[in-house]
């Protein structure tokens, strides 16, 4: 009787171990992949540890309403060491105040010095109120790469899709290309893919 009784408890403790180990993955976390890259060709990855008291992007795809301006930050690591780690930053000038799905944003390189001293929250001002000096011909945005290795910020060139908006939960999906301008301090060739959320900003800065 007392062998069936200890052979029942291992049965159950068998039975429920998987869904302890779930259990323990969930409260716990684990690594979630937010974006992939190649820069230069080389792998990069933006990752955050996902668990049941966290589940919040870095950066959200975030639209400045009181400016026309949107803005998403994506910041690489290299999967391998010796390399780099690079932020890449995104300013879109949507004078239509909203989100276009699989519209490629048309982003320039630009040569206006404030651009690379301003901090970021005067950017999107200085952006919107220059839009039309600072972008060249057709282009929507303006993007530039911060290295850790470098204070230089490095102008790029290409283009932004916003693949998908999901409207319950705001989970946006999308790609980029880009490649650094024929002057900049540091040459490079960017492709990458994103998962972030997005988001609608009305402060004034």
């Amino acid at each position: 009787m007392k062998t069936k009784h200890l052979f029942g408890i291992l049965l159950l403790f068998l039975f429920t171990l998987p869904f302890l180990v779930g259990c323990e993955k969930y409260l716990i976390g684990g690594e979630k992949i937010l974006g992939t890259a190649t820069i230069n060709g080389q792998n990069y990855k933006e990752s955050i540890i996902w668990a049941w008291n966290f589940q919040g992007y870095p950066s959200y795809l975030e639209f400045n309403k009181n400016y026309k301006v949107f803005d998403f930050i994506a910041r690489l690591s290299p999967e391998k060491g010796g390399n780099p780690s690079y932020s890449i930053i995104i300013y879109v000038f949507a004078d239509d105040a909203q989100f276009k799905t699989n519209h490629p944003y048309i982003i320039n390189s630009y040569k206006d010095e404030n651009i690379d001293t301003l901090y970021w929250l005067d950017i999107i001002p200085y952006f919107a109120r220059n839009a039309s000096e600072i972008l060249k011909e057709s282009a929507e945005g303006i993007a530039y790469a911060a290295s850790s290795v470098s204070e230089k910020r490095i102008p790029l060139k290409g283009e932004l899709v916003l693949e998908n908006i999901n409207p319950q939960t705001n989970v946006c999906h999308g790609y980029y290309s880009f490649s650094s301008s024929e002057n900049a301090p540091e040459k490079l060739v960017i492709k990458g893919e994103f998962e972030t959320k997005t988001a609608i900003n009305e402060l004034t800065y």
